[in-house]
């Protein structure tokens, strides 16, 4: 170890808990990384979901409420309670300008060439549209999904 003494002093600026808000760029990365608060809880909403759902005694022969309760509960009581909901509404429209956010960088993170002869690169555009395109057909595939398991 050196003995050879410092005598500079480290600069260490005041940083404000708001620095954030005094650019706009700040606020809307902030805001974009914020939207994993709703990420977490859908996900703790559906592992309590799966949990109720395997708590259900399902090795009887016909099927009544007391061995679908805890699964039922959780479809009822917690899914249709007002206020989860609401969270739920919250957290789609966190997940729609996270995705929307993310659409818009992918283009300026991952550069796709046109072919490997060329240095030229797909437009942007094209690289949202495709984003958005899959983004809409995954949608309809889960909704056909959705509404095909329906008695």
């Amino acid at each position: 170890m050196s003995e050879v003494k410092s005598y500079r002093k480290p600069y260490n600026p005041p940083v404000e808990a708001t620095w954030w808000t005094k650019n706009p760029f700040y606020t809307k990365y902030i805001l974009r990384e914020g939207t994993c608060l709703c990420a977490l809880f859908v996900a703790f909403e559906l592992l309590l979901g799966i949990f109720l759902f395997a708590m259900c005694d399902l090795d009887v022969e016909v099927a009544t409420a007391e061995s679908a309760a805890p699964y039922m509960w959780w479809v009822n009581s917690f899914i249709g309670n007002p206020i989860v909901i609401l969270i739920n509404l919250v957290c789609l429209g966190a997940t729609l300008f996270h995705a929307s956010t993310w659409f818009l960088l992918m283009p300026k993170a991952v550069r796709v060439f046109m072919n490997k002869n060329t240095t030229d690169l797909v437009p942007e555009t094209f690289t949202v549209i495709a984003l958005y395109s899959a983004l809409g057909g995954a949608t309809v595939v889960i909704l056909i999904a959705a509404f095909a398991s329906l008695p």
